[in-house]
């Protein structure tokens, strides 16, 4: 053994000494020379594992917004289609700008970083089998750091209903893109009401499906035991159409469920799955309409009284459920990041590409919009060393838990999506702010439960947006209720 051999076999010892000192082992060196021999023989094997392609991340990606109100920032030079026939055949359909699409860049807002991904993700397989066909990568706030769809670093997005109001986000592109007529369907992903923000504020639907529902492999998470992939549509009808199709059981992401969705791929219609009782009832959540504007908490109101539903008052106390999401959002996209997006035991995505894209954002700087929203909450739980998260994880429980006790005789609760009317540009300064827009959507990530923001109204030309939230797996239930309300 030559002395460079000799000298790093004995780094390697030291590296595993110290190793076993931080897990508390008190061996001999005998033991750790084997573990150490056993460690080498299973990093060969490891190299053999998985064929796919590893991808490189590039700092200045050649990306540009398109479209009339900068909803695109990659496009196909023809729509992508691989089947005619399907759910969605015929139907125009755009990807939030942090799941992968093959062959086009993905820079999730960023003009820091960007990778070109040589594979689809799972939901961009299955809008492609059922007939979709793919314009291309829409605009968001970068890192999904919104919710006002102002803050991508290409430039922000323009409301199509109205240019001086903010079109929500972080799912910007994706809601200006279905507003505007550019597509039919877009999906967004939604961690705290990233989809149905923009739906609210661009009047269109929006469907955060029970988290699970829908794989999340070739995505890039912001917080994991959040985040979810729904679509956004003109109406209900293709919205459910959309959401049946990407959902299912997907082995490479192991948290996704097979509960609460047909088989995706059927053409059924939303008045013929018979997920709805003859009698609806609904909830009202007495806080969350005390909590929201007057103007919006009375249309949406009037809208449940108009529809074919029997509604009633519930209390569903909001508690510290509010900062309880900044907490595990921030921890977790923190922990993210640490681990190169490998999130262990039931981690959604082992992509390279996505792989690639965070060793990048790890050496980049992400820009004021984005620390200003991670670094008072991270420094917390660093500083209490993981009691802050704990705090709020059993706050979130503790939310569950009234949400279903709010749901016992009820088939769903309706609320407003936002607390005010579509906000104008340049206010989201302070959490108050965040929160006239995200107060009402992100306890219901938290949860965990479905969520379907559908238009009931206008006011002074500007979409009022009712929520529609059941219990875990009852996605059907939300849609049915949210299209009886849009009627």
């Amino acid at each position: 053994m030559s002395e460079d051999d000799r000298e790093g076999s004995s780094g390697d010892l030291d590296r595993m000494r110290a190793e076993a000192d931080r897990l508390g082992f008190d061996v001999s060196d005998a033991l750790l020379e084997g573990c150490l021999d056993t460690a080498r023989d299973l990093e060969r094997t490891a190299g053999d594992l998985g064929t796919e392609a590893t991808s490189t991340a590039t700092r200045s990606p050649e990306v540009a917004p398109a479209g009339d109100h900068r909803e695109f920032l990659a496009t196909y030079e023809t729509p992508r289609q691989e089947s005619e026939t399907g759910a969605l055949a015929g139907r125009r359909v755009a990807l939030k700008d942090n799941v992968a699409v093959a062959d086009l860049p993905m820079t999730c807002g960023s003009d820091r970083v960007a990778v070109t991904p040589e594979t689809d993700a799972a939901v961009t397989e299955r809008l492609l089998a059922a007939g979709a066909s793919v314009v291309g990568k829409a605009n968001m706030d970068a890192f999904a750091f919104g919710p006002s769809g102002e803050f991508s670093d290409y430039g922000p997005v323009e409301n199509p209903t109205a240019t001086d109001r903010v079109p929500g986000g972080s799912s910007s592109g994706s809601g200006a893109a279905v507003a505007a007529g550019t597509v039919d369907v877009a999906l967004g992903t939604d961690t705290g009401g990233s989809v149905r923000i923009p739906a609210a504020c661009c009047g269109v639907v929006g469907v955060k499906p029970t988290h699970g529902v829908v794989p999340r492999h070739g995505f890039v998470s912001f917080a994991p035991s959040l985040d979810t992939i729904g679509p956004l549509a003109r109406d209900v009808e293709t919205a459910r159409r959309a959401l049946t199709a990407i959902a299912g059981p997907d082995p490479r992401d192991p948290t996704t469920s097979s509960r609460g969705l047909p088989a995706r791929g059927t053409d059924d219609t939303l008045s013929e799955d018979g997920t709805l009782p003859e009698n609806a009832t609904v909830g009202l959540p007495t806080s969350f309409f005390e909590a929201s504007d007057d103007v919006v908490s009375e249309s949406v109101r009037e809208a449940v009284a108009a529809a074919d539903v029997e509604a009633t008052s519930v209390e569903l106390d909001r508690g510290a459920i509010e900062e309880a999401y900044f907490l595990v959002g921030a921890a977790e996209f923190v922990w993210y990041l640490d681990q190169t997006g490998v999130v262990r035991g039931q981690g959604p995505d082992y992509t390279p590409a996505v792989r690639s894209l965070l060793a990048a954002v790890k050496e980049a700087d992400l820009g004021d919009h984005v620390a200003s929203r991670l670094l008072a909450s991270a420094f917390l739980d660093t500083e209490t060393d993981g009691e802050a998260y704990l705090a709020a994880r059993r706050e979130a429980i503790a939310f569950g838990e009234r949400v279903q006790d709010a749901l016992a005789d009820v088939d769903a609760l309706v609320m407003p999506t936002l607390r005010t009317l579509p906000p104008t540009r340049g206010r989201m300064e302070t959490t108050a702010d965040l929160l006239t827009l995200l107060g009402n959507t992100a306890p219901f990530n938290l949860a965990g439960t479905p969520a379907t923001a559908v238009p009931v109204d206008t006011v002074d030309g500007l979409s009022v947006s009712a929520q529609v939230v059941g219990a875990p797996f009852d996605d059907h239930v939300t849609m049915a209720i949210a299209d009886r309300l849009q009627s």
